[in-house]
């Protein structure tokens, strides 16, 4: 080799670890961004107004045939930061399921490239631009015309026509009227970080340049009405119930609704934390509703039933404890089995964070599942001198102050529940967005909101579970009206009725909607 050579090939090699170290400095890390988080939106106002969730399913002379088109529009909140000066947040999405992140080959993992989105994604953008720190509402759309979402739609209803006819329901009975469903879907929040100079950020697939990571995931359900119509058939004889084992069922006893909402869903403080699981469950006639829990691994409780005496609903409370290892404990819940990562459920990076979820199966008179109700535990460490967790007194009794009678109003804080506005659902006239504000000095426990409806002289009313509310703060909720606001000859709406809460004042519940 000559000495030109020789001289050639060092400086090449001089380049080459020049660029290598110079490629460090660009390439962005895990830590370069926060986890993205994603939650219900904010500005409950403008989501109420704005969301539209519904899906209409319209039949034809055989069956429930096909979605009618329209946009969905879910609202929820997002969050992710960059940790120093020289990153940006190029691009972000909101997308249904696990999105399609590659990392050392492996397909579902937490960050590192992005693969192209498929159709069961359904990525919506948001809209930000390079930015350092994203913390704001946006909007998940999508057109529903012959997509998978529009399908699910459609089967959701034919899964409920069976489940009809499982009951005794002839066809003209199912078809005679719309039925209401749901489909809980897992929404979930990505983003991409990246050098904050473009011509530093080389974005090709596989590239180490750019690094994406997602959030865990936020349950939304979309409603789905599955319209009247159908087959109509010419019937001589009524054709005899198909038998089960529940007089209940042949009776007309089922369940219209089961709901569960968790108090609080966000917890940070000393564990266990305990959790109150409040079901809510309405059911047409007489009978025993038997139902239990079931967790995000598949573990289930002991069974419980409430019994209906009319058609009524019932608002349930159980109290169970999650400890730092995410396990359940009461309710009478099985030992925790080993997550198989199907759920799509991807480990916190918090040791002292547990998220998971729970939903309420009705096993009779029929089986039925709810909502899925999220909840995040963050366990506190006790230090010296700190960790010590202080209660205000449970003593409520007006008139009664550390339980000594007193003549001088009680210094205890309690909450004050008003409805402040309402608005109608544009996509279903047969529900009402009810606006609750918590006016006192102290939180609220759930309780439920009911709606009074006239007819001439008849009166209807549908009851609606209310989560928690902070002092000073806001819910709004989507109350059951059973029947169209235009239909009614008057129409009221009035929170925590019946009572179950001691409020500063109870004459203020009430709202004249018509």
């Amino acid at each position: 080799m000559t000495r030109g050579t020789m001289l050639l090939s060092a400086a090449i090699g001089v380049l080459l670890s020049a660029a290598g170290a110079s490629a460090d400095i660009y390439t962005p890390s895990s830590e370069s961004m926060s986890d993205p988080k994603i939650s219900p939106a904010e500005n409950h106002q403008a989501a109420a107004i704005g969301r539209q969730d519904t899906i209409v399913v319209v039949p034809d002379d055989q069956d429930y045939a096909h979605a009618k088109p329209t946009k969905l529009a879910l609202p929820f909140h997002v969050e992710a930061h960059t940790s120093k000066n020289k990153w940006r947040i190029k691009e972000s999405y909101l997308v249904i399921g696990v999105a399609p992140l590659i990392s050392a080959g492996q397909v579902g993992s937490c960050c590192g490239s992005m693969a192209e989105f498929n159709q069961y994604n359904y990525d919506a953008a948001v809209d930000h631009g390079a930015t350092e720190d994203i913390d704001r509402d946006a909007w998940w759309t999508l057109e529903i015309d012959g997509t998978s979402v529009a399908t699910r739609a459609r089967n959701a209803c034919r899964k409920l026509r069976g489940e009809l006819e499982d009951q005794g329901l002839t066809r003209d009975q199912i078809f005679g009227q719309d039925r209401t469903t749901t489909l809980p879907t897992d929404f979930r929040y990505v983003a991409r970080v990246a050098h904050k100079n473009d011509n530093k950020d080389v974005n090709e697939a596989g590239a180490p340049s750019v690094q994406w990571k997602q959030s865990q995931p936020s349950w939304a359900n979309i409603n789905v009405i599955c319209q009247k119509g159908g087959p109509q058939r010419t019937v001589s004889d009524p054709p005899k119930p198909k038998p089960t084992g529940s007089n209940d069922i042949a009776m007309g006893f089922q369940v219209n609704q089961a709901a569960l909402a968790i108090t609080p869903k966000d917890y940070e403080a000393k564990c266990p934390a305990k959790l109150h699981l409040n079901p809510t469950i309405e059911a047409t006639g007489k009978g025993t509703v038997k139902y239990r829990f079931v967790d995000q691994l598949g573990n289930h409780s002991q069974t419980f039933q409430v019994k209906f005496d009319k058609s009524d609903v019932k608002f349930l409370d159980h109290v169970i404890e999650i400890d730092d290892k995410n396990a359940p404990k009461g309710l009478g819940f099985k030992a925790a089995q080993p997550a198989s990562g199907a759920l799509g459920l991807t480990a916190p990076s918090n040791p002292n964070l547990t998220q998971g979820y729970f939903r309420v199966e009705v096993l009779a008179p029929h089986k039925k599942l709810s909502n899925i109700a999220d909840y995040s535990v963050k366990c506190t460490v006790k230090t010296a001198g700190d960790g010590k967790v202080t209660t205000e007194p449970t003593d409520l009794t007006p008139g009664f102050v550390g339980g000594i009678k007193s003549d001088t109003t009680p210094s205890k804080k309690m909450a004050d529940l008003v409805i402040d506005s309402v608005q109608p659902s544009p996509a279903v006239p047969t529900k009402l967005f009810v606006k609750v504000t918590n006016k006192g000095t102290a939180a609220s426990t759930p309780t439920n909101l009911k709606a009074l409806r006239w007819v001439g002289d008849t009166a209807t009313a549908r009851g609606t579970l209310v989560p928690a509310v902070l002092p000073g703060q806001s819910q709004v909720v989507l109350a059951e009206l059973g029947g169209t606001i235009d239909g009614a000859i008057q129409l009221y709406v009035r929170v925590d009725d019946p009572n179950r809460i001691i409020e500063l004042d109870d004459g203020n519940n009430s709202f004249k909607v018509k």
